[in-house]
């Protein structure tokens, strides 16, 4: 079977849309695990380039991932993508997916990393039930905490840790001491988390290793949060969110985080906030920064184009990806125009 997953979600970001992780895995695996059963081995072409991001569920659902999309395969929309573990058949207002028998799903369609963080909690207990229909270990990991409810814990959770699922800890993330993981929190790959996250998906290799709250927040790969980061998600008022980027208004969110962005120590996020790719922020930050920005006491300065590529080449080395350093490049010449 081969089939192609297209679309957009705002706000950009490197990561290509269908590479998103919500509800503890990427779509574009969550639709290899709705597949599993009816399809051996699909095909699932993207939009974008690879930059070298691991996969966590290749071996559970095997599928061949190709970039470029031809003309000539079905197409289903990311936004409605991580619905097929709910039916093989989608309506979306008006975005319709066919990819089997069953009953017609009536749904929303996700087009934010708001609207991912939304519907996670739902999409990580629907994937860690289809998991578990197939016979998938899913506690595997070292385990020195307590762990309440569905979970995958595929890496190292240290003592005096609690985790209520559901909840995902994947290869090689580790809860670090004193810390409480609540329901919907996904540590996609190699992350280093302490104290308290709530149902936020933090991609591969990005650390929260100090003091700090995450709540309802999108943090892309290669993030640092400095000591006592903390975001906001909820306003004082308790009314609604309307971030920037989305029509949509949230009782609940925090920060979306683009890729490689670095917070100072003691920064504090407001909620419904956008910090762009390779943006490095200091102190208080309540607005929406861009892209390739110096974010410092309320003043944005252009991120130094001469430096970019040695920050991104320390970046991947740590994690053996130096070579992907000129297809992160490519998109972030692509940010700036």
């Amino acid at each position: 079977m081969e089939l192609a997953i297209v679309g957009d979600l705002r706000p950009r970001l490197l990561t290509p849309p269908s590479l998103a992780v919500v509800g503890g895995f990427r779509i574009v695996e969550l639709v290899a695990l709705a597949l599993c059963e009816s399809a051996s081995s699909p095909t699932i072409y993207i939009d974008g380039v690879d930059l070298g991001l691991p996969f966590i569920l290749r071996d559970v659902c095997r599928f061949s991932l190709k970039f470029g999309v031809p003309d000539d395969v079905p197409k289903i929309d990311v936004g409605i993508a991580p619905f097929l573990l709910k039916s093989l058949r989608l309506d979306c207002g008006g975005v319709k997916a066919e990819l089997g028998t069953g009953d017609l799903l009536k749904c929303d369609r996700l087009s934010t990393y708001a609207d991912l963080i939304a519907a996670n909690r739902e999409i990580m207990e629907l994937a860690l039930a289809k998991l578990r229909s197939l016979g998938v270990e899913l506690i595997k990991g070292d385990v020195g905490g307590v762990v309440k409810g569905p979970a995958l814990i595929w890496g190292r959770v240290h003592e005096y840790t609690y985790i209520a699922g559901p909840a995902v800890v994947g290869p090689n993330a580790e809860v670090l001491p004193f810390s409480y993981i609540r329901p919907g929190s996904a540590l996609y790959y190699g992350n280093m988390v302490r104290d308290e996250v709530k149902n936020s998906v933090m991609d591969a290799f990005s650390y929260k290793e100090h003091l700090g709250y995450l709540g309802d927040s999108y943090i892309s790969a290669f993030v640092n949060f400095g000591a006592g980061t903390t975001v906001s998600n909820l306003k004082n008022t308790l009314g609604p969110i309307r971030p920037s980027y989305s029509e949509r208004t949230y009782k609940k969110l925090g920060p979306v985080v683009g890729e490689f962005v670095k917070t100072s120590i003691g920064s504090l996020i407001y909620g419904g906030k956008y910090i762009g790719p390779l943006s490095h922020v200091y102190g208080l930050v309540d607005r929406d920064v861009p892209p390739l920005t110096i974010f410092k006491s309320g003043e944005m300065k252009p991120m130094d184009p001469s430096k970019i590529p040695t920050l991104l080449e320390r970046d991947l080395s740590r994690f053996g990806l130096a070579n992907y350093k000129d297809a992160y490049l490519r998109l972030l010449q692509e940010l700036r125009l």
